[in-house]
């Protein structure tokens, strides 16, 4: 007997789906007729295909707003091996030979979100190709519209900070790494700023945690006006703020961290009637930095000469100071 292909949705560890391959073509997405549903906002209709015939196993992209990446490359088009991982959205899918050790739900409780959503999918799915009458048909379908929406709303909110309202810190971590990995695929150039507000602490002392938590908010607001669709705006702890500025040279994300500076010197005394100001470090792919690691922490020491030489003030990642 022959081996017996797979392609396996990760969460947790765990097998949540498992799509059996034997020749033919298999769409992944979130549409109600992919062969593998991945109900979420960051994975288009119809995202890629897996094409198989007998011999060679081809994944191509179709057209989808976030790509499809292969052990952390992004591709149009790929040749699939054994061990494969195919990354969709936040969502890991395993090409499997059999030969993969692997846990599934029925060797483990089955109480982890990720299991339960697909669990729910699949009834969802199974349920609405039993139904006959095109009117309980169309009524099932408005359902799921609902129960998906807030399923969409709550993955949104474990992604937010409560406070500011921007991207959390776990996000970040999981964004961060796709937008370095597809800069280095493209050779384009990549910044980052890290931000902190001076004197945080003066202002919960001074004026109380209210205020401190009102300057958070207007602050996290003034940022996100100042940035472009297309940058990413995260809390990254306490009252620290961290955006991805992608396709972004030093020089212009110099410009745009003067900018961030200058509107919040100004706007908060208007907004919240005292002066606050913030201190930001630049650092920018694959200038000051040639990982994504390397580049957070030279943004970093670059938000710290900018406290260390008087702050409210930018400063770029210099090796000759570091």
């Amino acid at each position: 007997m022959g081996k017996k292909y797979f392609l396996l949705l990760i969460d947790s560890g765990i097998v949540v789906k498992k799509l059996p391959l034997i020749k033919g073509h298999y769409v992944i997405g979130r549409a109600d007729d992919a062969d593998l549903i991945i109900s979420s906002k960051d994975v288009s209709r119809h995202h890629a295909a897996v094409n198989y015939d007998g011999a060679d196993f081809i994944i191509k992209d179709l057209n989808s707003t976030n790509g499809t990446f292969v052990n952390n490359k992004k591709i149009v088009k790929h040749n699939l091996q054994s061990g494969d991982e195919i990354s969709i959205g936040d969502y890991s899918i395993f090409f499997d030979d059999g030969s993969g050790s692997f846990s599934y739900p029925e060797e483990t409780e089955i109480n982890r979100k990720g299991q339960e959503t697909v669990i729910i999918d699949d009834k969802f799915t199974r349920l609405k190709q039993k139904l006959k009458d095109e009117n309980l048909k169309a009524e099932f379908g408005r359902i799921i519209g609902v129960v998906k929406k807030s399923r969409r709303r709550l993955s949104s909110l474990a992604n937010e900070d409560k406070l500011t309202g921007l991207h959390n810190r776990q996000y970040f971590d999981k964004i961060s790494r796709t937008q370095f990995i597809e800069a280095k695929e493209k050779d384009s150039k990549l910044s980052i700023l890290f931000i902190d507000i001076d004197h945080f602490k003066s202002v919960n002392d001074t004026y109380g945690h209210k205020k401190g938590d009102d300057a958070l908010k207007i602050i996290a607001q003034l940022i996100c006006a100042s940035c472009r669709k297309s940058d990413f705006v995260a809390r990254y702890g306490g009252e620290e703020i961290v955006v991805i500025l992608p396709n972004t040279t030093s020089r212009d994300a110099v410009s745009v961290a003067q900018e961030i500076n200058n509107i919040v010197a100004k706007q908060t005394i208007k907004l919240l009637g005292i002066r606050i100001t913030v201190s930001i470090g630049v650092a920018t792919y694959p200038d000051e930095g040639t990982t994504l690691k390397s580049l957070l922490e030279r943004a970093d020491k670059a938000l710290y000469q900018a406290k260390k030489s008087g702050r409210n003030r930018v400063c770029k990642f210099d090796e000759a100071r570091d």
